[in-house]
């Protein structure tokens, strides 16, 4: 088998899963989306460089997410992030360029959205573009098919043993679908996936049999009707949309020679928080007020402080990872209230742009987030100026 490259697409809006959701990086089984579908890439046993694509200004995020599989042995150098463009096409198109110093033999294009995506069909269909040039799995259609004008009247009706649902991974020698890509972007035509344009340029396009398990992710309750059955919630799990209120409370020690971050914005102070990640108090503080209303178990359960994954990460991207488990468990937050316990210096000044950092990374109104500065009158590790104290209490429905 020559060297295998795998293109994992990941820079789209997730439009059609609800405002603030980025579907690629919802968990099940405790771990994001598409850290399933690399997974299963890594256990094929052939591909040699991963390119990802993100949305522009989003490789932080990205990383953040994919913390774990980074830091395993080799992953970081042979894992690229690439933004994307503002459709599919443009997005593998920068993806493929990418890769050029790679020089792969084959690429396998796949979708961060199919988690459970089979080593065995990412085999066989790389097997099937070394011998072909080009290759996808299809799947049967169930439905009976019918073709509808512009007033809604059916028009004609296609035999269904002739057609097939199209998934990925697709693939291609790469030097091929590089060459087909590069004539796509001129030629003023939108392709509706990579083996169209494939054919355009190239020639035919061999099939193998889908997986009905590797199904994409394309609106909420996807996720988990589309989850492996010991994953699902219970027929008699309480209903939603009742309210539930989570507390939560974090405490970090004050050392010269850090940054002082509440919320995510940084507060001038000749101490910081001390701590194994970026030391945010008040974001800890409000993770575990998240996951307490949600009946998620705590910040430590999600991001042990003993894992090197998450030395000096963005406490940012802990909320945002926090709040696509809120996504997924379909839970929106009413109302936050947050105290800081600060003897020096005063946050007052900061209070707003606290609010809308943190508004930014949950997906909600400003106006739904109040942020208080207290202090303990010279009383205790706080207010002698040793700590910084956070209280949080957030209502879901």
């Amino acid at each position: 088998m020559p060297a295998c490259a795998a293109l994992i697409t990941a820079a789209g809006k997730s439009t059609r899963m609800g405002a603030g959701i980025k579907k690629e990086y919802l968990l099940s089984g405790g771990k994001p989306l598409i850290l399933h579908a690399l997974e299963a890439f890594e256990n094929s046993g052939i591909i040699s460089v991963y390119v990802i694509t993100v949305p522009p200004g989003g490789g932080d995020v990205a990383r953040g997410v994919l913390a774990s599989w980074l830091g395993g042995a080799g992953r970081a150098e042979k894992t690229l992030f690439v933004e994307g463009g503002d459709s599919r096409q443009e997005s593998v198109y920068n993806g493929l360029r990418a890769m050029r110093d790679f020089r792969p033999g084959i690429v396998l294009i796949h979708d961060g959205a199919r988690p459970w995506v089979r080593p065995g069909l990412i085999l066989d269909v790389a097997r099937g573009a070394r011998l072909h040039g080009a290759c996808l799995p299809l799947t049967p259609v169930v439905d009976a098919l019918k073709q509808v004008n512009g007033d809604g009247f059916l028009e004609a009706h296609p035999d269904r043993e002739k057609i097939r649902g199209a998934q990925t991974p697709q693939g291609f020698l790469y030097e091929k679908i590089f060459d087909a890509h590069e004539k796509a972007a001129g030629d003023g035509r939108a392709y509706l996936d990579d083996t169209e344009i494939y054919g355009a340029y190239k020639g035919r396009v061999f099939s193998v049999p889908g997986d009905g398990h590797n199904r994409k992710i394309t609106y909420p309750s996807d996720l988990d009707e589309h989850k492996p059955a010991d994953e699902r919630k219970p027929a008699d799990e309480a209903p939603r949309g009742f309210p539930r209120i989570g507390f939560g409370w974090d405490l970090h020690r004050l050392v010269p020679g850090r940054k002082l971050l509440l919320g995510g914005v940084e507060i001038p102070s000749p101490k910081g928080g001390e701590g194994h990640s970026d030391a945010d108090v008040l974001i800890h503080a409000l993770i575990d007020a998240l996951f307490g209303a949600a009946g998620l178990g705590d910040i430590g359960s999600h991001f042990p402080p003993s894992d090197p994954a998450y030395k000096n990460i963005s406490s940012r991207v802990l909320l945002r990872r926090a709040a696509t488990l809120l996504h997924a468990e379909n839970l929106r937050i009413v109302n936050l209230d947050c105290t800081v316990v600060l003897e020096s210096p005063k946050i007052l000044p900061y209070r707003q742009a606290i609010a809308a950092c943190l508004a930014e990374d949950l997906g909600v109104s400003p106006g739904l987030i109040s942020v208080k500065g207290k202090t303990k009158e010279q009383v205790d590790a706080a207010g002698e100026g040793r700590a910084v104290e956070a209280f949080a209490v957030v209502l879901l429905a």
